[in-house]
């Protein structure tokens, strides 16, 4: 199924011809749809790679963000090397969510920041997360070797089962969990690891923000799903409980930066943060309620959040600014593009019918049973997610434009299609949820 897929994305970069590239966007989408539907679980390779659904949907979002993101950049000085960028990356991607081995999905991981910093001139936020991550998952795996050897988690007699059978077992456990914590959050990301993501945004064309906010930050999700499997942590410990404080805390920060946010890429991207904080609440509750609604935040965050960026792009080509006071009086320019943005806002503030409604659901609940204070943060985030998706909507297009409005140029139907094409399986795809 991977290489099949990956094929199909290769074909799709090399067309020329745009209506070539939409038949064949259309139908790598219903192909990856009934892969996915089919994929409940295998194995591929000798067991180097493992298919399951959570894997199909991570595959067929990073397939279709990619080809998405292609189609942004049409117009694009030097195509050669941006398809080779874009196919790149996304092999890079479908690596790390296919392999079965933690120490490779690493190595995927981080190849991704190499990457960054070759092609999308994320040069010092890319660098760092590469250091940080480098040195916590070698700690890592070290420590991991040793709490996970016959002598740290093997013990002689039946008696002593339960209790602490070597100087290996408990403390390195404990220490392995923390550092894989701390390399995941970096890159999820989570408050306060998030300071790189609006600079790396920023830096980035809008294909690199496309697959930025759209796949890798599903990476660390995926990561934590797949380490929240095999690991088991006391829901009742201090650091359990202090991280998820932290977590909501942060995203409800991340929420009331966005209120105040004059740049349009900035904003999107502390809204990233807001939802990523429901992510690893839902991740966090080793539940199977709270995990299907982190994998349907996922999904429908990365619909969301790629579309706001194109539409960002489309509104930087017409203004030529990224501030909100220099995009004003959309209305009167372009009706169409406004609809879309409306559309995707709406999302965005987890509107029906939308993946993010239901996913919240799911993590609404979760978190209630959890904690009526989580319940309580929670709602406060949903309050000001609203809050900030209509301050986006409204800033941009009602209102009275500024003087050169008169030299703007309409958006092609192009970068309309490629909105709606956004929108259209964020509010349809529920329909075929297990």
């Amino acid at each position: 199924m991977v290489k099949s897929l990956a094929i199909s994305l290769i074909a799709l970069i090399i067309m020329k011809d745009l209506n070539m590239s939409i038949i064949g966007l259309s139908l790598l989408t219903i192909t990856s749809l009934m892969t996915t539907s089919t994929a409940i679980s295998s194995v591929e390779m000798g067991g180097l790679y493992t298919t399951d659904f959570v894997m199909g949907l991570m595959v067929t979002l990073t397939l279709f963000v990619a080809a998405l993101s292609h189609l942004s950049s049409v117009k694009t000085a030097r195509k050669s090397s941006f398809n080779l960028m874009v196919v790149s990356i996304t092999l890079i991607l479908l690596m790390s969510f296919s392999v079965s081995s933690f120490f490779l999905f690493f190595f995927f991981r981080e190849s991704i920041s190499t990457s960054a910093i070759a092609n999308c001139g994320m040069s010092m936020s890319a660098s760092a997360i590469t250091s940080s991550g480098l040195y916590g998952y070698l700690y890592c795996v070290w420590f991991a070797l040793l709490s996970m050897s016959r002598k740290g988690i093997m013990c002689k007699s039946n008696k002593e089962k339960n209790k602490v059978c070597s100087k290996y077992s408990k403390e390195k456990r404990y220490k392995t969990v923390v550092t894989v914590y701390s390399g995941l959050l970096n890159k999820l990301p989570m408050y306060p690891f998030h300071l790189w993501l609006p600079k790396a945004h920023v830096e980035a064309p809008v294909a690199g923000s496309m697959l930025l906010a759209g796949v890798v930050l599903k990476l660390g999700g995926y990561g934590l799903l797949r380490f929240m499997s095999v690991m088991q942590m006391n829901l009742s410990s201090v650091f359990y409980i202090l991280l998820l404080l932290v977590n909501l805390a942060g995203g409800l920060y991340a929420g009331l930066v966005c209120v105040r946010q004059v740049d349009l890429k900035c904003l999107v991207a502390y809204s990233s943060v807001a939802h990523m904080s429901l992510v690893l609440l839902g991740v966090l509750s080793n539940t199977p309620v709270g995990v299907m609604g982190a994998v349907i935040i996922m999904i429908g965050h990365g619909l969301c959040s790629s579309g706001l960026f194109s539409y960002v792009n489309v509104a930087y080509k017409m203004s030529h600014s990224r501030l909100l006071v220099m995009n004003k009086g959309g209305l009167l320019i372009c009706p169409s593009l406004v609809l879309m943005c409306f559309l995707l806002s709406s999302s965005n503030m987890a509107a029906p019918p939308s993946l993010n409604l239901f996913g919240e659901i799911l993590v609404f609940g979760v978190g209630g049973w959890m904690s009526g204070l989580f319940l309580c943060i929670l709602g406060l985030m949903s309050f000001i997610s609203a809050c900030f998706s209509l301050y986006l909507y409204g800033s941009c297009n009602h209102g009275k434009g500024m003087m050169h409005s008169e030299s703007l140029s309409f958006s092609s139907m192009c970068d309309i299609m490629i909105l709606a094409v956004h929108w259209v399986p964020l509010n349809f795809l529920f329909m075929f949820m297990p």
